[in-house]
């Protein structure tokens, strides 16, 4: 499934250890830019790359798996799919992120749809901030739904509200990659 998606120049992949580094910077500059307005910025400033890339080292093996998009230059998206955390029959997107200066250019449709192809459920879920309007539209424009569930998650003492999102996925669904 790995391969040159239709996007140009843009390479899609299975994340490994050698990774670490890379997935850690996107995760903290995306995060840095998502949640600018929606939290203090001593609580973003909490975010550190090497932090991240030993949280991704420190993960015992398991059923999730990471996808890469990324150019001959650098990684610049990635998107992490499994079992639900909550109720393994259904399909979760535990994370999905790309640099802020990729945004908006189809790519993070293409790594969604890539994961998706890998689950082995006729349902996807995903917890979003509730407040992150830019994220939310994102997923609703691709099909997914709040189904009611919300939670909180905390960051370095800060609480932001979440909204849980589902998609049906259908049985016919195929991959935009070639295999």
């Amino acid at each position: 499934m790995d391969g040159i998606n239709p996007i140009s120049g843009v390479t899609i992949r299975s994340a490994t250890a050698e990774d670490a580094d890379d997935i850690a910077a996107v995760y903290v500059r995306s995060w840095r830019a998502a949640y600018a307005e929606l939290l203090p910025p001593k609580a973003l400033a909490t975010l550190h790359e090497a932090n991240w890339a030993r949280r991704f080292h420190s993960q015992p093996e398991s059923s999730r798996i990471t996808l890469l998009a990324h150019t001959t230059a650098q990684v610049i998206g990635m998107v992490t799919v499994g079992p639900d955390r909550q109720d393994p029959v259904f399909g979760e997107i535990n994370a999905i992120y790309m640099l802020p200066a990729i945004q908006g250019r189809g790519i993070g449709t293409v790594l969604l749809d890539a994961a998706i192809t890998r689950l082995d459920s006729s349902v996807v879920r995903l917890w979003c901030a509730a407040e992150n309007a830019r994220s939310r539209t994102f997923y609703e424009r691709r099909g997914f739904a709040p189904d009611g569930a919300t939670g909180t998650y905390e960051i370095s003492g800060h609480r932001l509200a979440t909204v849980r999102y589902a998609r049906q996925i259908p049985p016919d669904s195929t991959s935009p990659l070639p295999s």
